[in-house]
């Protein structure tokens, strides 16, 4: 872990108090934050480590120490980078034990994001034991939990070589439509778009059945990809059932 973090402080050493401030604050983090942006942090992963020569099943506790020792946001990004690199369906599995407690140690979106570009290859591979796991955290107290279990059921479904049956995805959403955070609503709407790719009729009547109920903010994801007039009607069905008391708006959609 020092040697890690010993390289990012170094390359970090033009960044001021005041620049490492302002990426925390965007990250909506608690977690100090060197102030480096991502191309030098991924420079940093290529130019490798003392241990990079490792195979992966002797690397993987190395970052998991790494993830769980950091002191900074970026220390711990190094270690979600190595296992975005991960391809073998083998190294993905061997990975499964170790990123699965990660989920535990994030508290924004960005880190969110990057957990669920790994859970989502490593749901191709053995989704027989990441997807009851998923499922849980879909009944999670813990939001990122409960982020994780859908937006790592696709992720983008460009990247995807296998998907799950619908019937094992929608109701996931389902239980999360009235979800009272705004970043679990902003995965209802990015997970309906991605869905959309591999279940498009399944997708639009779900979306149609729930157009009055979804929030601004997961109805305006969920519909960004949507032919422009099956948008419109369906804008306008929520119009009207605002005025009638029957739509509800749990968050305003971002600027």
């Amino acid at each position: 872990m020092r040697e890690v973090e010993t390289r990012l402080i170094e390359a970090a050493r033009g960044v001021s108090a005041q620049d490492a401030e302002k990426a925390r604050a965007y990250h909506r983090s608690a977690e100090p934050h060197l102030g480096l942006p991502v191309p030098p942090q991924r420079t940093a992963l290529r130019r490798r480590y003392s241990f990079s020569a490792l195979p992966v099943e002797a690397q993987l506790p190395i970052w998991d120490a790494v993830w769980r020792e950091g002191r900074y946001y970026e220390t711990k990004c190094q270690a979600l980078y190595y296992c975005g690199t991960l391809r073998r369906p083998e190294d993905l599995i061997r990975a499964w034990s170790v990123v699965r407690r990660w989920i535990g140690l994030v508290d924004n979106w960005d880190r969110s994001d990057e957990l669920s570009a790994i859970y989502s290859r490593i749901l191709e591979v053995i989704p027989e034991k990441v997807y009851p796991v998923l499922a849980r955290w879909n009944r999670s107290t813990n939001a990122w939990k409960r982020r994780q279990s859908l937006v790592s059921l696709f992720y983008y479904s460009r990247s995807r070589r296998a998907v799950l049956p619908a019937g094992k995805i929608f109701p996931l959403i389902e239980r999360l439509i009235d979800d009272k955070d705004r970043f679990v609503q902003k995965a209802i709407g990015w997970t309906l778009r991605e869905a959309r790719e591999a279940y498009p009729e399944e997708t639009v009547k779900l979306i149609e059945a729930y157009s009055t109920q979804l929030s601004a903010i997961a109805f305006a994801e969920a519909s960004s990809k949507l032919p422009a007039e099956l948008r419109a009607r369906l804008r306008s069905v929520r119009a009207a059932a605002r005025e009638t008391g029957v739509g509800r708006r749990l968050c305003r959609p971002d600027p």
